[in-house]
């Protein structure tokens, strides 16, 4: 559910309380979609987070009958957990999961990416080369004598050929290694942010 969808179900099921306490309770539930937003979570996982907004609401409503002051998003969480909806952990401890992303990408992965990427840079240089070995024996076609046109037409064109052959190959690992590191860095984010 997107932060506009959870909003719309909380201020509909609220309409029984006034205006400026629905704008209250839906500014609190704003900014804690904000927060999440800037720890790198989905509005999906957010709203799992905060849990089915119609029973949000009926907290409130609960609360507004028993007692005047509204809870925070926080403190409604925390009383719908009984019915399912657990957020993360307030207040969990992330030095160890933090220095654990820290250390593990200084001492481990930078020497795999430097790796990778240098193999990556070599490949393209191969490529580059053959193409330019490629042309240059086309080029040199009208300096040869003899016999040796025809091998130094083939010897182009096989270069050439190559050449193409190893961009090709050079493009997919590149848009793989990409497609992984994406993947490497969203895991880091989860792990630096929610922990293990």
């Amino acid at each position: 559910m997107t932060r506009q969808e959870y909003l719309a179900e909380l201020r509909l099921s609220l309409r029984t309380l006034p205006a400026s306490d629905v704008t209250d309770i839906c500014g609190d539930f704003e900014e804690h979609f904000a927060i999440g937003l800037s720890q790198g979570k989905t509005e999906h996982e957010i709203s799992a987070e905060l849990g089915d907004p119609v029973s949000v609401a009926q907290t409130y409503l609960m609360s507004e009958e028993d007692v005047t002051v509204h809870a925070s998003p926080a403190a409604v969480n925390t009383q719908t957990a009984s019915t399912g909806t657990q957020t993360a952990a307030a207040g969990k401890d992330l030095t160890g999961a933090r220095l654990f992303v820290i250390l593990f990408n200084i001492f481990i992965t930078l020497s795999i990416a430097f790796t990778i990427f240098g193999v990556l840079i070599s490949f393209w240089i191969c490529s580059v080369s053959l193409l330019a070995g490629g042309i240059a024996a086309l080029a040199a076609l009208f300096t040869v004598s003899g016999g040796w046109q025809a091998v130094t037409v083939l010897a182009g064109i096989a270069m050439i050929s190559f050449s193409i052959v190893s961009g090709i190959v050079n493009y997919f690992l590149c848009k793989w290694t990409f497609i992984g590191c994406k993947s490497y860095i969203k895991w880091n984010k989860k792990i630096y942010n929610e922990g293990f």
